[in-house]
């Protein structure tokens, strides 16, 4: 009984050793228009959300036309939480029960994280269980590849104010 005490401390301590944070900066997947965005995730109440600030074709902002509420059409895709309320699952590295705003169709998707060795996995889905959807594969960004696009990123105050667009 006390080896199995100690065998279970000891896999716990190493699990605890590479479980990863998901705060930092990612390349999205190459949309169905070819383009890719520099996203960044930050933790906000114990949730976690994510906004993009920069396309990497140098692309201007768009703004969100096919969002349901009209009063939310005149925002942009830039400086704008699209990913929100994710949780982790506990000291996994695993984030779950969030939602993904889709600019495209300005439709709201189940989401659901997975980080990798140098990324993330997105799964959204339009069922909380995540039967029905799509995986997309984001790299994580390097100290040094984010240097590039830092100036580009945005005041933090309007992009925290988004969240309560999803309230």
């Amino acid at each position: 009984m006390r080896k199995l005490l100690k065998y279970s401390v000891i896999v716990f301590l190493f699990g605890q050793c590479f479980a990863q944070d998901l705060v930092g900066y990612y390349m999205t997947h190459k949309g169905e228009s070819g383009r890719q965005a520099i996203v960044e995730f930050f933790k906000k109440d114990n949730k976690y959300y994510a906004y993009g600030f920069a396309n990497l074709d140098g692309a201007p902002p768009k703004k969100d036309i096919h969002n349901e509420n009209p009063a939310l059409r005149d925002r942009i895709d830039k400086t704008t939480v699209f990913i929100f309320d994710l949780v982790r699952d506990g000291s996994s590295n695993t984030y779950k029960d969030g939602r993904v705003y889709n600019f495209d169709t300005g439709k709201i998707y189940y989401a659901k994280i997975t980080l990798k060795d140098n990324g993330l996995e997105l799964r959204g889905s339009v069922d909380k269980m995540g039967l029905v959807g799509e995986t997309k594969v984001w790299r994580r960004l390097s100290d040094e590849e984010i240097k590039h696009w830092l100036p580009e990123k945005p005041d933090f105050a309007p992009v925290e104010a988004s969240i309560k667009d999803y309230q």
